[in-house]
């Protein structure tokens, strides 16, 4: 999917026709006829502000125009980065069951280095971040199909020249500017899987004159959800994913018996208290009755009524947005001109998880309750099915007004600057209903009026009945809603120096003053921790400045040499109110650095290009990461402490998917995440039709933050022995986790990237070629100082080969592609030796897509096509069936797609 020059004076030639939709846009005025040729031949490129020449620079970039991205089928720009070789290991894509609205976006991964190392930019300048984000990354998902010119992926770190965040590389998706006419486009799409159908409906129309000109454009897009039970195979007798959080009620005590050694002898504990043996109580008539509960999973006796909650979840959500966008210019003088941009996106997302578990305060049924058949307490294990499933509805409404003027002034060589003012937003507002508020459901209990386990006999119906109105007493929707806004202003000039037979140089300075502000918060009853089913707590309130000034240097030396120096110095100073055990506190940090790049590229002869680039990053902690308060979530984790003591003798509770409550908050003492990057190179035409591009990349990602998982927590407590993080009951079970955001010590990742165009004419149409792929020799990440590097690659999820395939064939109105996305193989050897030993090994994994197209008389197109021919299975994780068994963010689970597109210009 890589486009490469084959020669730099084809470039040249192609941009005199595009030069408008370079990244920023190019002033160009009548001096004459010579002159206007000549700036219209130097153009900004990623990865640079300075414009040249060449599009090929010492950075490597890989370019993926409009047909490239039309070849794969991909219904998004999410879709179309997610299958890039560079976005490693994959990346984010919403799935319900997450809140803060994030089940509503999808971001991009770069190396693997997570979405808040990559910078998304629309046109050269950086997109909002997404509320569940704190603002840290962009959605890919909200932008629209239709307004994409191109996309340009720059492979090395450039925060000298973008700023902070651009640790792995940069995004620029470029916008259509120049469109005289009207056009209309309509896809749609349907997988061999129930659901996932999507529709995309688009008006672009456009208007030029002597002056300037006006672009609008507007995309309808929806998807249907896609279930769980559609994708997993829940009919395998290994599927073992059912919860004891059942919505036949569960009884857990004390039975007052004391448990014995394997000696018969009784068993303390190493306080020297007794151990007791617990028991579990249901009712399995109910269980019989009652639809996705089963009486006991596989050899488990143990009377519980476990619930498949997979039955009925949605994993992709029902998704319906609106999209708008304008670009506009104008000609005020000859030498100055007025550019904006305006672009909304408003979206609207339904996803759906299982009836809410009663586990966020475990209710207690009281052993002197007259409807409690033990006459013991029972901590219960309920869920409130009878009331309906966890629907959350999400609202995302984006936008951003760009205005600047950009302009030249006759001085010396000619300076070109440009001032520009812009205000992004984005606001989501999520609805998650059939919550249940734990406190109203114990007081219920309480009163002693219903008969939970039917102890009395009742029909079916008169105690689903009762437990219907007990639920509905304790019923509750949850409210999550986040704001972030942006204010920037910016400005930059730029000149040739120096410009001669034997050497030219040329300079730019600028600076850019942004305001942030960034503000989340849940209903108060989420937030007190009172509510089971959703996410509250992790309430933000904080406002960021970030300040930053730049130069950059172009050097061209004898010898087709050309140098590019940057230096930036940018500066974080940022706010918040931190809630914790103590109350609100006020903390206030500064963070700010100077970041260089240096690159080198050297041209030997005419046909190959010799590159190398190294760049300092940096990034500071984002707003959540540092000012979140404490929040309650539930993570899924193996407990292989109790598990592999135990023999896995619980099933329910030693489920791979099982959940554990873990409490999350931020960290006022993170420190700034600091990075570089080198990258070496060569690119070379060998012939007029034949391109080929190698790069190698080595960076080092120091100081990086992370959230630390369930899994993580576990796994230091096994290896350490015990720890603090993980607190248990008197049965050994984990009661709740404690996590939060840290510094690691380091991430170290290095690979290669190649590239390759071929193009041939024949007598029966012309055909294109094109193959990237891209080598992981390692991914190492150190938890601290004190701890052993781990390299990562190879194992599961973490891929040592990535790579896409395509070929294309025109012939007079026809065309054809087809095209392949290859991820490695994986192994589970590091996870098994962990005691996982249920993780399998991961296969080599190809899917083919395949389309052809018609231009007809009338100036449209029609295109149909599928994607996954074969129907490709995605690997699983675990030698068992199991439920979301698979990384959807790297894999396509919804198998063989059949899509139609038609396009119609006037």
């Amino acid at each position: 999917m890589s486009s490469l020059s084959l020669t730099a004076k084809a470039i040249r030639r192609g941009l005199l026709t595009v030069a408008a939709t370079a990244v920023a846009t190019t002033s160009t005025f009548s001096v004459s006829a010579a002159e206007e040729a000549q700036k219209v031949e130097r153009i900004e490129v990623t990865g640079s502000r300075i414009k040249q020449v060449d599009m090929e620079t010492s950075s490597p970039v890989t370019v993926l125009s409009a047909a490239d991205i039309a070849l794969t089928g991909e219904k998004t720009v999410a879709d179309v980065l997610n299958n890039s070789s560079i976005n490693a290991f994959g990346s984010w894509r919403g799935t319900s069951g997450y809140g803060s609205g994030a089940s509503a976006t999808s971001s991009v991964n770069m190396r693997g280095l997570g979405a808040q190392a990559t910078l998304v930019l629309l046109d050269g300048r950086r997109m909002p971040g997404t509320s569940s984000s704190s603002g840290a990354t962009a959605d890919t998902s909200q932008i629209p199909l239709a307004i994409v010119e191109r996309i340009e992926i720059l492979r090395d770190g450039a925060s000298a020249v973008y700023g902070s965040d651009a640790v792995a590389g940069v995004i620029n998706i470029i916008t259509k500017k120049e469109f005289d006419g009207f056009q209309l486009d309509f896809s749609t799409e349907q997988p061999s899987v129930e659901g996932g159908d999507a529709n995309r409906f688009s008006i672009a129309t456009g208007f030029n004159t002597d002056k300037g000109n006006i672009t609008f454009t507007y995309e309808y897009y929806d998807t249907k959800s896609v279930m769980d039970r559609d994708i997993w195979n829940m009919d395998d007798p290994s599927y073992g994913d059912y919860s004891s959080f059942s919505s036949v009620p569960n009884g857990y005590y004390n039975t007052g018996v004391q448990d014995t050694n394997e000696d018969g002898t009784p068993a303390f504990d190493d306080d020297g208290e007794p151990i007791y043996v617990y028991d579990f109580y249901s009712n399995s008539d109910m269980c019989d009755q009652t639809e996705n509960v089963s009486n006991g999973i596989g050899e488990d006796n143990s009377g519980r009524c476990y619930y498949s909650y997979g039955e009925v979840t949605k994993l992709f959500g029902d998704m319906e947005r609106n999209s708008f966008m304008t670009n506009f210019n104008y000609q005020i003088t000859d030498d100055i001109q007025f550019r904006g941009r305006g672009s909304a996106s408003l979206s609207e997302t339904n996803t759906r998880y299982a009836g809410t578990p009663v586990s966020t305060n475990y209710p207690v049924l009281a052993a002197d309750n007259q409807y409690n058949p033990t006459g013991k307490d029972m901590t219960l294990y309920m869920r409130s099915v009878q009331i309906g499933e966890r629907d959350t509805l999400t609202e995302t409404n984006n936008f951003d007004i760009l205005g600047g003027f950009v302009g030249f002034a006759d001085v010396g060589n000619g300076i070109d600057w440009e001032l520009n003012a812009q205000y992004s937003g984005s606001t989501t507002n999520s609805f998650n209903y059939n919550l249940i508020n734990d406190s109203i459901i114990q007081r219920e209990l309480d009163t002693g009026n219903y008969d939970i386990f039917n102890t009395t006999g009742m029909s079916y119906e008169d105690w689903d009945q009762q437990m219907t109105a007990l639920y509905s007493a304790a019923n509750h929707t949850g409210v999550y809603q986040g704001q972030f806004d942006s204010t920037q202003i910016d400005g930059l000039a730029s000149t040739l120096l120096v410009e001669n037979d034997t050497i030219s140089l040329a300079m730019l300075v600028g600076a850019e003053y942004e305001m942030i502000n960034f503000k989340q918060m849940s209903d108060p009853e989420s937030a007190s921790g009172i509510i089971s089913g959703g996410s509250g707590g992790d309430d933000v309130d904080a406002e960021r400045d970030r300040t930053a000034a730049y130069t950059e240097i172009q050097l061209g030396l004898p010898a087709n040499i050309d140098v590019s120096m940057a230096v930036r110095y940018e500066r974080y100073e940022q706010s918040g109110t931190l809630t914790g055990a103590s109350g609100e506190i006020v903390n206030s940090s500064t963070f700010d650095a100077v970041v260089p790049k240096l690159g080198v590229s050297w041209r030997p002869v005419d046909s190959l290009l010799v590159r190398a680039s190294y760049g300092d990053s940096f990034r500071a902690p984002n707003m959540g990461e540092m000012f979140s308060s404490q929040s309650l979530s539930f993570e899924t984790a193996y407990d292989s402490v109790w598990c592999e003591a135990n023999n896995d003798s619980d099933a329910n509770y030693c489920a791979t998917a099982n959940q554990h409550k873990t409490w999350f908050g931020g960290n006022p003492n993170l420190e700034a995440e600091e990075g570089n990057s080198l990258t070496l190179g060569a690119v070379w035409n060998a012939t007029d039709a034949w391109s080929i591009e190698l790069s190698y990349y080595d960076i080092t990602y120091d100081n990086k933050i992370e959230a630390v998982s369930a899994t993580d927590v576990i796994r230091d407590e096994k290896i350490n022995g015990s720890s603090e993080l993980v607190h248990r009951g008197s049965d050994g079970k984990i009661e709740y986790l404690e996590s939060g955001y840290i510094n690691m010590s380091s991430v170290k990742t290095s690979g290669f990237d190649f590239a390759t165009t071929y193009n041939v004419e024949t007598g029966f149409g012309d055909f294109n070629f094109k193959v990237d792929l891209t080598h992981i020799l390692e991914f190492e990440e150190q938890a601290n100082a004190e701890s052993e590097a781990i390299d990562l690659a190879g194992i599961q999820d973490y891929p040592e080969w990535r790579g896409n395939f395509a070929a294309a064939w025109y012939y007079n109105d026809f065309n054809a592609a087809w095209t392949t996305v290859y991820i490695g193989s994986q192994s589970g050897d590091y996870w098994r030796d962990l005691g996982y030993s249920y993780i399998t090994d991961t296969p080599d994994y190809f899917k083919h897509n395949f389309q052809v197209g018609y231009t007809h008389d009338w100036d449209g197109t029609v295109t149909v096509g599928v994607n996954n021919l074969f129907d490709e299975k995605a690997p699983t994780w675990y030698d068992f069936a199991g439920y979301r068994d698979v990384n959807t963010g790297l894999y396509d689970v919804l198998g063989r797609t059949y899509y139609v597109r038609l396009s119609q210009k006037f």
